[in-house]
């Protein structure tokens, strides 16, 4: 599926295609927007990216340009209503892979039932299994980027897939309406208001730095091994 949406910022939307879109399926209050049977949706064991996590990732893997540099990882546990259905739960392991060209990979798998003791305290539901997700997102021009979005999801419970299939497409339906809403949005939408606070948080952290090398406070080594061919921790050629 192409999504379009208006540039409404000097700040590069590409590089914030998949967190925003990642905020779109996880953060609670985005996720009832168009899925209307999730009851509890968060990050019940977030792991710091800049942990040694993402590091050993992106060492294990190596060709980043393949497979893209770990920038979130995560467990992850999902709540479902009451409905036509009992509730669900789930625990997915799942992270966030980006590209040097500004596409992203969202990904998830669900935990083990010998990880069962991570889930939080209550009481315990049909446990449901995403066996595999993922949500590739690919920039097509300046203003639009494309999206693959595969799950191979099995509810539990014993329940014939006739039944649950035409559930679970017309959520993901909602879920692409919505993304389409999201980021057709325009001057004072969310994701307009989003961009502009990103620009001012680098424009001042620009500022700041500048700041320091004025005032002296701040020395850089350009002879250091480290800033030599352009090689730095955090701008890798």
């Amino acid at each position: 599926m192409c999504i379009s949406y208006a540039l409404i910022s000097s700040f590069s939307i590409h590089i914030l295609l998949g967190e925003r879109f990642s905020h779109i399926l996880t953060h609670i209050d985005e996720r009832k927007q168009w899925d209307d049977q999730v009851k509890e949706n968060y990050e019940i064991y977030p792991i710091d990216p800049t942990h040694d996590y993402c590091r050993l990732d992106n060492a294990i893997l190596c060709d980043e340009e393949r497979f893209g540099k770990c920038k979130r990882i995560g467990v992850g546990y999902t709540e479902t209503k009451q409905g036509i259905i009992a509730p669900r739960e789930q625990l997915i392991l799942g992270g966030m892979q980006e590209y040097e060209n500004g596409a992203t990979v969202l990904w998830g798998t669900e935990m083990s039932e010998s990880q069962n003791h991570l889930f939080p305290e209550g009481k315990r539901h049909v446990r449901a299994h995403s066996h595999m997700f993922a949500a590739t997102l690919a920039p097509t021009s300046p203003d639009s980027f494309d999206v693959e979005y595969l799950l191979q999801m099995d509810v539990g419970g014993g329940l014939p897939y006739f039944m649950i299939t035409p559930a679970i497409i017309s959520t993901v339906k909602n879920l692409f309406k919505y993304v389409e809403d999201y980021y057709a949005g325009g001057e004072g939408s969310e994701l307009d208001m989003y961009l502009k606070q990103k620009l001012y948080e680098r424009d001042d952290d620009y500022g700041k730095m500048e700041t320091l090398l004025k005032e002296g406070d701040m020395v850089i080594d350009h002879s250091h091994p480290i800033l030599l061919d352009n090689e730095s921790i955090l701008f890798t050629p």
